[in-house]
């Protein structure tokens, strides 16, 4: 009884505080986590039960769709919710700078900062803010001692729409200055506390329909909608989190983490709707959303709209156009309500053209010299310097856990070529940084050995996941959970010490094994800190062989297999 009356006063109150206008109508667009992803990314999909690999995204693809959306309103409003970069060779080849292009080409209406555009230093973000035709805005970053950028940012934006005024607010996770390379004397302050600051400034002005775009992730952004009255709608980034409706999704194979978009109920007593589009531009979102005339939600409907392109592969081989199982393959996704086939526009896939052509030439570089075949093996070959890879990637990890898997093959004495380092790990999986007791890493360790075992049989003790600063003993015929008998973590020293069970160890490990994959479900669950850095672990691991130079077969012995 309290709490209904609680709410009744806080509605009052919000109602008064924020004002009445007339009932309003919106549509808003939004991307997140795009991450230098510009060409479509290829995808297995489960279509009519069979797996399917197509192409998804590429900025070409959403110019299209998103096109589709204006000339449905022409009010559109386009969000992105920031991770711009970082996580192609565009990035590390020509400095952001054609994201931004192609952003504006999207007509992208605000922008709020990502934690990896700070990943070379605040020095680039001048050059991006103003190569930009749309404002970068963050309420909770304060600039005010990089002058040369702050006089760029804006804390929120206002946009009339329909003859109505909505409010763009932007925060950016606070743990930006840990994940990333420099945020200079930039601060980043608490977001709760930033964002109601704003939101009760702009009611002030009589402003009742408030939108935040947000780069804090799914779960800080509902605990944040829960937490703050006057927000209306937040747009999310930062976890990578799919959302979407459960069956829909699932006849295309895809799971989602939530409904798109997700309800909250707001400390006022309001709904705030949450949404996020997974990443790399595999989608983008669409809301249409109606406000009663005190601002207040009173009805949407929205979907996630994921652009595929026509050609299909099954087996490694091209599904024929024309054939009965092209036409099956298509009419399934043509029946979905999230996938679409989409034509590339024209203008983007001409703009990305120099770029891409540019790139095919940078792939044939010759990144270091192997002085000696370089095998795959449980103590050689690409594997283990993978794994140093990772840990000089992330100077901040103790250590690095890499899946056997991962490591696709090795490499021969010579030159070793950008392409080379691809074939090697082809994924394109990010480095994501974890907190694991003792406990888990040990457990996480014993049911990838057991999924190995599974999987290889006898074959199976010379296939084993790859470590970094860590060592261990292997018993592949002991009893299943009891298979590592020894288990040890080198300090900044130099110096092995066994892993202590209720000790946390800052772990870098791939996306792949992050989700749980190869028998990895301890890492999944873990209540620990993560990060998904965005860094590609092949980028990492050409980076780690061109600084070695010449690279031969690692002498550490950092897994023993004991019969």
């Amino acid at each position: 009884m309290y709490r209904k009356f609680a709410i009744a006063v806080a509605m009052v109150f919000f109602t008064f505080w924020c004002g009445i206008s007339a009932a309003f109508e919106m549509t808003l667009a939004h991307l997140n986590d795009t991450h230098s992803h510009l060409e479509p990314v290829s995808v297995n999909l489960t279509i009519d039960g069979v797996k399917t690999t197509v192409e998804v995204g590429g900025f070409a693809r959403l110019k299209t769709v998103i096109d589709k959306m204006r000339a449905a309103d022409s009010s559109l409003l386009l969000l992105h919710a920031g991770d711009a970069v970082q996580g192609t060779f565009y990035f590390t080849q020509f400095g952001g700078d054609v994201e931004f292009d192609l952003l504006n080409m999207l007509g992208v209406d605000a922008f709020t900062f990502g934690n990896h555009e700070f990943d070379r230093g605040v020095g680039s973000l001048q050059g991006w803010i103003a190569r930009s035709r749309f404002p970068w805005i963050s309420t909770n970053i304060d600039f005010s001692a990089e002058p040369a950028v702050s006089a760029l940012v804006r804390p929120y934006l206002i946009k009339e729409i329909n003859g109505e005024k909505v409010a763009i607010i932007g925060v950016t996770t606070e743990t930006t200055p840990q994940l990333t390379k420099s945020v200079g004397r930039a601060v980043f302050n608490d977001a709760a506390t930033s964002v109601e600051r704003q939101v009760k400034a702009l009611c002030a002005l009589g402003i009742n329909k408030i939108i935040l775009l947000s780069h804090l992730g799914y779960l800080q952004d509902r605990e944040l909608a829960g937490r703050v009255a006057g927000i209306d709608i937040i747009v999310g980034g930062h976890s990578h989190t799919l959302l979407g409706d459960k069956a829909d999704l699932a006849a295309i194979g895809l799971v989602p983490e939530g409904p798109y978009p997700t309800e909250v109920v707001a400390p006022d007593g309001r709904r705030v709707l949450v949404l996020q589009v997974g990443k790399w531009g595999m989608a983008v979102g669409s809301l249409k959303a109606t406000f009663s005339p005190e601002g207040e939600i009173s009805g949407y409907a929205g979907r996630e709209v994921i652009p595929v392109g026509a050609s299909f592969y099954r087996d490694g081989v091209a599904v024929t156009p024309g054939t009965d199982s092209y036409r099956a393959i298509r009419s399934a996704i043509e029946k979905s309500k999230t996938a679409v086939i989409a034509n590339d526009d024209s203008a983007v896939a001409a703009a990305l053209s120099p770029f891409t052509a540019a790139l095919e030439k940078f792939r044939r570089e010759v990144v270091a010299v192997a002085v000696e075949n370089i095998e795959i093996g449980v103590n050689s070959g690409p594997g283990p310097l993978a794994a140093d890879a990772m840990l000089a990637a992330l100077p901040g990890a103790q250590l690095a856990l890499l899946n056997y898997g991962a490591v696709r093959r090795g490499l021969k004495a010579g030159n070793i070529s950008a392409s080379d380092v691809f074939e090697v790990m082809p994924f394109a999986n990010t480095l994501v940084l974890v907190d694991l007791t003792g406990a888990e890493l040990k457990q996480a360790l014993e049911d990838d050995i057991d999924y190995l075992a599974g999987r290889y049989g006898t074959d199976a003790g010379r296939r084993q996941p790859y470590l970094g600063n860590a060592k261990m003993v292997v018993r592949p015929t002991s009893a299943k959970g009891s298979r590592i008998s020894l288990l040890t973590i080198r300090d900044k020293d130099g110096l092995y010490h066994p892993v202590e069970p209720g000790k946390v160890y800052r772990t870098v490990v791939n996306d792949f094994t992050a989700g749980g994959d190869d028998g990895f479900s301890v890492i999944k669950k873990a209540a620990g800190f993560r990060n998904d850095t965005g860094i590609i672990d092949s980028d990492a691991f050409r980076d780690y062989l061109k600084s070695l130079g010449r690279v031969a077969n690692p002498t550490e012995r950092r897994i023993t297999v004991a019969h």
